[in-house]
This record gives C-alpha cells, sequence and structure tokens, in this order.
C-alpha cells in the first residue's frame, strides 16, 4: 500500500467518525487528544495536505474556509 492511499483510508477514517459529524480542521486530523475516540491521520503534513487536496478534487471530501479555518469533511459544503 503507497503512503498516499494508507493516508487516505486514515482521513476517510477520521472523517467516517461521529466525532467528526460537523467536519474536522487539518489539525484536529493530525492531533487526537486524550479525551477524543476518532482516529489519528499519520504521516508527513505535506503529504496529508495533497491527499486532503486530492480527495477535495476528486469530490470525495469538501472544505470550508481558508488557511487554518479550513474545515475537511465527508458530507456536501453548505
Amino acid at each position: 500500500m503507497t503512503n498516499a492511499s494508507s493516508i487516505k483510508k486514515q482521513i476517510i477514517a477520521a472523517l467516517s467518525h461521529p466525532e467528526a459529524e460537523d467536519g474536522l480542521y487539518f489539525n484536529n486530523l493530525i492531533i487526537v487528544h486524550e479525551e477524543e475516540e476518532r482516529p489519528i491521520v499519520q504521516g508527513e503534513e505535506p503529504d496529508i495536505l495533497g491527499v486532503l487536496e486530492e480527495l477535495v478534487r476528486n469530490g470525495q471530501l469538501c472544505s470550508a474556509g481558508a488557511g487554518n479555518e479550513r474545515i475537511f469533511k465527508l458530507q456536501e459544503c453548505r
């Protein structure tokens, strides 16, 4: 399995978790606090960002906001 496909599966798993119902900021994808139960996305930040962009371009994810305030989610953006 390539690094990108592994990261893609991790992103989908994290965003499929009930805690991510309203989407997640990038930092919430790569940092999971002790009280949170969703899976973490592991990889180099540029690789994770690249996969997120690919998933948005392919219509598998949507994003709202910009920069550090950008939220990614599986549902259609409203």
